[in-house]
């Protein structure tokens, strides 16, 4: 019987995880400056006596509490002069040197010529080859980021390892010595980070790579993690920032996972497996288990078939970034030559993305998971447990593992079904208007005689598919997105090819033609949300009330929701988007607004209210669509207080969970899921 060794120092594994307790602290506690000061204070003295104590015997762990702590120094002393840059920021525009400017020809070019590429694969060729994921759409993207697939358009280790062995592999053609190609090699990495643009992950793969080469010029080649400790080290010293920056530490934590695991996975997974097999799933295995916990603070959930989608369309990522480069060199001077090769990139960049289309759609594609410094917590133990369930020299440890992995599934799969079934039967059949607790955003669904219509649709698609899944909402004949900001539209995904009548307010830019080209697509017949506009849902009628074409200034944004009235065979009810004070003001000047049972408070319940139109419209019940401890103080108490003096009740999402309205013999009732 043939005896395979597997040979993993555990040890290593703590450094990590202290560095991830630490981390994630940091950006938990990021937004509470007063704490940072003194719980970094004393993080930073613990693991300097314990590194210095324990230096001698276990070198490994005293020097990472040492480095540890001189990063949180750096990180101290850059605290008060730290400046958030937004997303929605747009800094002004610098031309690029002439140095330089080639990079943004070939770019330009480049983007051009893959316009025209239809479907997944004309999207994804760009992130690919020159890590420009811009015309990634929001369907896809949600897509790719269920099954873990993200990190294959983010230009990182891999791309500058396809690009420094190939320009290798090239000069070994033409007879060139070592040196000479990794001479080439160096410069053909420089060039293609000018290309792909210097971003953190890009910078880091880049200076790692360049330690490698570096070390191989002068004949003494370094093992991987000292290497990916010294270009972390590097860039740290450089913007100690980046190091609670998701991405630096995602993709830094990847590549030591894959350095660190999988080899002995590889070795440990071919007891059982062929071993290519086994090397397929052993790297995305070994970077999620490092990653995992970090994505957990930016995600509460696990990518239940994140490895198996790796595993199929991984494979043909290389093919893609390969082909895609060659084209984007050679697109400016030879367009004609350039096609083909598009054309041959486009193939596995085409089998990427339906696999993440596909695999997305899966039941159950994302499990839940705690939320917080709790989640990511139990997210590092849980990886911990995988490890030492594979990789333990000592059987007892192997199985004991094992054992607590198996018993906490099942126990985990036990209490969501019976949670599932108590939830389920508790809901009520009769009930007319649903309030869906998707964070800070709106989502609300409406149910009148077996036909469905959804306002709008939060942030993200997760919490939205969640809530059609708790009303078994299979379809949707009438959806209403009032405007266009990510909070009313980020979830679109979640009812796409579910939609036969789409009513939507006036699109402000090109990503939301976008959006409204993807809806069509799927199926949805698309009509602009105007003042006067009405039909019929079930035993309902529905109206528009607002934007009115007379006001052309409040067409776009918050001022344009589109607000809608809508009468139930028993009651009535408001949905005001979000309604700024002035457009409540022109809508009540341009139409008489009856008395309502239901209002859907403006804004989340922001303090730019006009008190005029609730005490006219005098609702029973304001709801609230409002995320738990948001940034912007929604909702706030003059509003609450607004509406409670007018007898109304208040349920409020983050407070209530899902809220639903029903109209029974004795008057509207409300049930709240918490």
């Amino acid at each position: 019987m043939k005896t395979i060794r597997i040979a993993a120092d555990l040890r290593l594994f703590l450094p990590v995880l202290f560095g991830w307790i630490v981390l994630a602290a940091a950006l938990v506690w990021s937004d509470s400056r007063p704490l940072v000061a003194p719980v970094a204070g004393g993080v930073i003295l613990l693991f300097t006596l314990c590194g210095f104590a324990v230096i001698r015997f276990q070198p490994i762990l005293g020097l990472s509490g040492i480095v540890t702590a001189t990063l949180l120094v750096a990180w101290l002393i850059q605290l008060p002069n730290h400046t958030e840059t937004q997303p929605w920021d747009n800094p002004e525009q610098v031309q690029s040197p002439w140095w330089l400017a080639w990079a943004d020809v070939l770019r330009n070019s480049f983007l051009t010529a893959t316009a025209e590429l239809p479907d997944y694969g004309g999207q994804l060729i760009p992130g690919l080859a020159i890590g420009d994921t811009s015309r990634v759409s929001e369907q896809l993207s949600n897509a790719m980021k269920v099954v873990s697939l993200t990190h294959i358009t983010a230009v990182s280790g891999a791309n500058c390892a396809i690009v420094t062995a190939s320009v290798m592999s090239i000069a070994a053609l033409c007879g060139a010595g070592r040196k000479v190609r990794l001479i080439a090699a160096s410069v053909a990495l420089v060039a293609f980070v000018v290309l792909v643009t210097p971003q953190p992950s890009v910078l880091r793969a880049a200076v790692m790579a360049m330690v490698v080469m570096l070390s191989l010029f002068s004949g003494r080649p370094g093992s991987g993690i000292p290497l990916l400790a010294l270009a972390t080290l590097l860039m740290l010293l450089w913007n100690p920032w980046w190091a609670i920056d998701f991405g630096f530490i995602l993709s830094v934590s990847a590549t030591a996972g894959i350095v660190l695991f999988s080899g002995p996975l590889t070795m440990s997974l071919s007891r059982w497996l062929p071993f290519w097999l086994s090397a397929m799933i052993a790297i995305p295995l070994s970077a999620q288990l490092l990653c995992q916990p970090f994505i957990i603070l930016l995600s509460p959930q696990l990518p239940t078939y994140g490895v198996l989608a790796n595993v199929i369309a991984a494979p043909a990522a290389p093919v893609a970034t390969v082909i895609g480069l060659v084209a984007c060199l050679v697109v400016w001077w030879a367009p004609g030559l350039a096609l083909p090769l598009l054309w041959m990139s486009w193939l596995p960049a085409q089998w990427i993305g339906h696999t993440a289309s596909l695999i997305a759609s899966f039941p159950q594609a994302q499990l839940p998971w705690f939320e917080g410094m709790s989640g990511a917590f139990s997210a590092a133990m849980l990886s911990v447990l995988v490890l030492l369930a594979l990789l333990a020299p000592k059987m007892i440890v192997r199985n004991t593992s094992a054992v607590v992995i198996v018993m906490s599934g099942a126990i985990w799969g036990v209490s969501a079904l019976v949670s599932g079934f108590t939830f389920s039967s508790s809901l009520p059949d009769d009930w007319s208007v649903a309030a869906c607790d998707v964070g800070e955003g709106d989502a609300l669904v409406l149910k009148s005689k077996g036909q469905v219509a959804v306002i709008d649709v939060g942030r993200t698609p997760e919490p939205m598919k969640k809530c059609l899944e708790q009303l078994r909402i299979t379809h949707i004949d009438l959806l209403v997105l009032t405007h266009f900001d990510k909070d009313h539209v980020g979830g679109l995904d979640a009812v796409m090819g579910k939609v036969d009548h789409a009513i939507v307010g006036k699109p402000e830019n090109a990503e939301d033609e976008g959006l409204l080209t993807e809806l069509s697509r799927a199926g949805a017949r698309l009509q602009r949300g105007i003042q006067g506009l009405s039909g019929a849902l079930g035993e309902s009628q529905w109206q528009v009330l607002w934007p009115d074409t007379q006001h052309p200034t409040m067409e776009l944004g918050n001022p344009g929701s589109v607000t809608l009235l809508v009468a139930f065979p028993s009651f009535r009810a408001l949905f005001l988007g979000d309604l700024g004070q002035e457009a409540q003001l022109a809508l009540m000047n341009t139409v008489d607004l009856p008395t309502v049972q239901v209002v859907k408070v403006a804004h989340h319940g922001s303090a730019d209210q006009s008190s005029t139109l609730y005490e006219k419209v005098n609702p029973a019940i304001g709801l609230f669509s409002v995320g738990a401890e948001n940034d912007y103080g929604h909702p706030r108490s003059e509003t609450l207080s607004l509406l409670t003096d007018l007898g109304a009740l208040t349920p409020r999402t983050d407070n209530d969970g899902l809220i639903l309205i029903s109209a029974r013999s004795s008057g509207l009732s409300v049930w709240t899921e918490h």
